[in-house]
């Protein structure tokens, strides 16, 4: 990872909140029964992949993808609470927290 700069890590954000919105505006689409949030989920997804190829020209791309879908899981699965009642079972509980050691390990490699 030589060369990071903080701007790479700045992508990768913008590409985890993309992903997350997408994920969002997935859901209000109904199954694309309502096409303008399934077509601006469709546009952020674009939008996320365009901003994760910034950020791989300075990350790795094992541990910024790890990071970017770690996250994105990380807070759909908040915003499914927030927004739609959703809530996860024990071994889906296991299983974030599994996500989140894994991510570690990745950094730590």
């Amino acid at each position: 990872m030589n060369g990071v700069t903080w701007i790479h890590f700045a992508w990768l954000g913008l590409a985890i909140v993309l992903e997350v919105l997408a994920n969002v505006l997935l859901k209000y689409s109904d199954g694309f029964r309502r096409r303008l949030p399934g077509v601006a989920s469709l546009l952020c997804i674009l939008a996320a992949f365009t901003a994760l190829t910034q950020a791989v020209r300075g990350i790795d791309l094992s541990l910024a993808y790890a990071i970017w879908g770690g996250f994105g899981i990380l807070a759909t699965v908040a915003l499914g609470w927030a927004l739609f009642g959703q809530r996860l079972a024990g071994r889906g509980w296991l299983g974030l927290g599994l996500l989140l050691v894994g991510m570690g390990l990745l950094k730590l490699a």
